[in-house]
Order: structure tokens, then C-alpha cells, then sequence
């Protein structure tokens, strides 16, 4: 037998989802202090993220396929467990990679919430309606980096920036709290019964459709966390804002981000996930060009004209990543899981790398966050056009059968 039909409200979805984001970005105005007390250079401390996105894709391989067998809600509430601990031992630490081994355990429970929520909403609706949920779900995930940053950056500054995670701590157990009351367990029992790892995420890989809309997920959001990840170490380290500042100006980017989700909520169910994509693409390719564009000609470039073209790929990226998911997502309703971890999977490995490059090119030329932008954005439109486009090309709106 197979679950009731549910429909779980998007706000209490997105509010489980964004714990995984709300203990990245509360961090990252913190990190050039963490930098300063430990005496580490840009490119090291940048693995308090890139280290903690490699987390995040090794969790989210296995915790895909352990939710079809399983179930969503004791993943989700092993995940949140593993959150809470990770932030505790973060705080404690006292060398920096006990700060490292912590924020990896955060990682894979904040990595666990995220991949699970993908599969429940692929439980309960079609595919076309799931991009949609996905953007109206995206556009209140939003909210939570919207303001985060500032927090983050406020804490640092009059608390101390390990603060930041009890506040991380105090989160994850509210969060842990709704999901045992409210959350209901989505999974269908039969599909879980073949939740083999290794054969299911192989034919997922041999699916040329999965492995373009895949790709191209994980490229835009490979070039969106470079600039989450280089931006403070450029703009607090180089420019001389302060972490409250940066906060301020990161708000620019997450409203763009806040808008091209909700405009993807409320137009993918009829423009479909082609050309919700073909039109990211082009604003996204176009804006990280500009990027590199502007910061090779002014150099060490004033806020505005950093976080403007910024703000293009960030608008774009909302644009395409709930059709992208969707798309992906989609190839195997029948393992939801399986293939909602192996996209998560590639998307926090290609952030890892986008993030440690761009702090290893930080430390010898300041374009490095422009340059692994704009090849990021390359390849999220290569991915599109070699492997998405000409499969689906007789297919009106590249959306594919159930």
C-alpha cells in the first residue's frame, strides 16, 4: 500500500529545509575572524565551507536512498541530531580543525533535511507542479539568508563569532521539534524496497536527460557559492567593509534571488522548465561575464559594482534551479530519494570545488571569484545544450513523461 495523499504547506517545508542554509550563511561574515584568531590564510579558512559542502554531497548520496528505505521522517530527525551535535562541537573547539571537524558534522545533518524535503515533495505532487513548489518553496527559503547574514555578522561582532553556532544549535532543535510533531512520513513502502545505492544511482548516471539537468543544477549553484563563499573575503578583507556591512550588501543579492524564485513559483507550471532554463541561462552567462568584465577593468571593485552583475546570476540561478530539479528529479519518481541525494550529491561536490578555488585564487589575484563564476555559468549552459536540449527537443516544453 501507499500513503494517503498529503499536502504538506510550503512554509512549514521550507522552514525544515533552510537549517542546512541558515548554518552556512549565519557563518560566513565570521570568517575573516576566524581567519585572524587562528592565523590561517584565505584559501584555509575557506574550508569551513568547501569541507562542509563535500559533507554535504557524501551525506546526501546515502541519505537519499536510506529515506526510500527508511523513511523521510527518521532521516530527517537523525539529520537535525547530527546538526545540533555538529554545531555544539564547533563551538567548543579550540584548535581550527576542531572548528573544520565540526562544521562537517552540521554539514551532514543540515545536508540529510534538504535531500529528504526534496523527496517529499516529489511524494506528493506531478512534476510540473513540483517545480513550481520548488520556487515558492526557494522564494521563503530566501527569507532566511535575506537576514541571516546580518545576524551572523552582528553576533560575530558583539558576541564573539563562535556564538554563531548556539545560535545554530537553538535553531536545529526548534526545527528537530516541528518535524517530530508535524512532519508526515511521505514515502511510498514498495519503491523503498529496492533502495539499492549502487545500482540505482548508476542508472541514474547512464540517464542522459537526469545527468544535463543535473549538471546544470550543479554549475549555477557552483557559481553561486563561489560568490557566497569569496564575496566576504573580498569585500570585509580587501574592500575594509565591516562583517554587518557585508551583511547589509549580501541583502541586494538575496532579494534578487528572493525574486527570480518566486517568479519561477508562479510561472514554471506554464512557461515550462525549458524555457524557464533557456532564459537563466542567458541572464546568467550575460551577468558573470559582465562580473569578471568590471572587476578586471576597476580592479578591487566598490561594492555596488561587485554585488550589481552579482545580483544578475543570483536572479538567474532562482530562475532555473526549481525547473533543474525538478527535471532531475523527475526521471525516477519511483526513487525520489535515491535521486534527490545523488543531485545533491554533484551539487554541493561542484560547490566545494568552486568554493576552495575561489578562495585559493583569492589569495593571489582578486578576480578569482568573477573568473570560477563565469566558468561555472559556462558549464551549467553547456550541460544544458549538449545533453538536456537535444533529447527533449521534440518535446514542447522539454518536460517529460511521468
Amino acid at each position: 500500500m501507499t500513503p494517503a495523499p498529503v499536502r504538506i504547506p510550503v512554509p512549514a517545508l521550507a522552514l525544515i529545509s533552510s537549517v542546512g542554509a541558515f548554518g552556512t550563511h549565519l557563518l560566513l561574515p565570521a570568517l575573516p575572524a576566524i581567519r585572524d584568531e587562528f592565523g590561517v590564510t584565505s584559501g584555509q579558512v575557506q574550508l569551513v565551507v568547501s569541507l562542509s559542502l563535500l559533507a554535504l554531497a557524501a551525506g546526501a548520496l546515502l541519505n537519499g536512498p536510506l529515506s526510500d528505505r527508511f523513511g523521510r521522517r527518521p532521516v530527517a530527525l537523525a539529520g537535525l541530531g547530527f546538526y545540533i551535535l555538529g554545531s555544539l562541537l564547533a563551538w567548543a573547539a579550540e584548535p581550527f580543525a576542531g572548528v573544520l571537524a565540526g562544521r562537517v558534522v552540521q554539514a551532514v545533518g543540515g545536508g540529510a533535511v534538504i535531500t529528504v524535503i526534496r523527496a517529499v515533495i516529489r511524494d506528493v505532487y506531478d512534476r510540473d507542479t513540483a517545480a513550481s513548489i520548488f520556487g515558492y518553496m526557494a522564494a521563503f527559503v530566501l527569507l532566511v539568508p535575506l537576514l541571516v547574514p546580518l545576524l551572523g555578522g552582528l553576533v560575530a561582532e558583539h558576541l564573539g563569532w563562535r556564538s554563531n553556532f548556539l545560535v545554530a544549535v537553538a535553531v536545529g532543535a526548534a526545527v528537530g521539534a516541528f518535524v517530530w510533531l508535524r512532519l508526515p512520513e511521505t514515502r511510498n513502502p514498495v519503491a523503498g524496497d529496492d533502495a539499492r545505492l549502487v545500482p540505482v544511482m548508476l542508472s541514474l548516471l547512464r540517464r542522459r536527460v537526469f545527468l544535463g539537468y543535473a549538471l546544470n543544477y550543479a554549475c549555477s549553484m557552483a557559481a553561486l557559492q563561489a560568490f557566497i563563499a569569496g564575496a566576504p573575503l573580498l569585500l570585509i578583507g580587501s574592500v575594509g567593509l565591516s562583517p554587518s556591512e557585508y551583511g547589509a550588501w549580501y541583502m541586494l543579492t538575496a532579494a534578487a534571488s528572493l525574486t527570480g524564485f518566486a517568479l519561477a513559483g508562479r510561472l514554471s507550471r506554464q512557461a515550462g522548465i525549458a524555457r524557464m532554463l533557456q532564459v537563466g541561462l542567458a541572464i546568467s552567462v550575460s551577468a558573470t561575464l559582465l562580473l569578471l568584465t568590471v572587476q578586471a577593468t576597476l580592479g578591487v571593485p566598490t561594492p555596488l559594482a561587485f554585488m550589481l552583475p552579482a545580483m544578475g546570476h543570483t536572479f538567474a540561478n532562482a530562475l532555473m534551479a526549481p525547473s533543474a530539479t525538478s527535471g532531475a528529479i523527475g526521471e525516477r519518481p519511483d526513487q525520489a530519494g535515491a535521486a534527490a541525494g545523488l543531485l545533491g550529491f554533484l551539487q554541493f561536490l561542484f560547490a566545494a570545488a568552486a568554493a576552495q578555488l575561489a578562495g585559493l585564487l583569492q589569495d593571489r589575484t582578486e578576480l578569482g571569484v568573477a573568473l570560477v563564476m563565469a566558468v561555472a555559468s559556462l558549464g551549467a549552459a553547456a550541460a544544458y545544450l549538449l545533453l538536456v536540449r537535444p533529447a527533449t527537443a521534440g518535446q514542447p516544453d522539454a518536460r517529460q513523461a511521468q
